[in-house]
């Protein structure tokens, strides 16, 4: 990046970063994602829509009940979590 974009987005970056590492700790294994992958493209009459593991089926679930404002703000509180003190995004 940039220094501008690395004063501007670093600190969304480094927080994604995080949060995605700490979900490859705890998240669904490669195999088990290709499974959900296979059986997506293999359906006779697939979904428009699949999801691969808790967290995924949880927010498709909330998706008709949340308003799109209110979605964001869980996601967005999550990813704040994993953002280093002093970071602004």
């Amino acid at each position: 990046m940039t220094p501008e974009q690395e004063e501007r987005y670093g600190g969304l970056v480094r927080a994604n970063n995080e949060l995605m590492a700490s979900g490859t700790a705890s998240g669904l294994t490669a195999d088990a994602a290709a499974l959900v992958i296979v059986k997506a493209v293999t359906a006779r009459r697939p979904r428009t829509r699949y999801t691969a593991g808790r967290d995924a089926a949880l927010l498709m679930r909330l998706g008709p009940l949340l308003s799109d404002r209110t979605l964001d703000r869980i996601l967005a509180a999550n990813l704040r979590r994993h953002s280093p003190k002093g970071a602004t995004a």
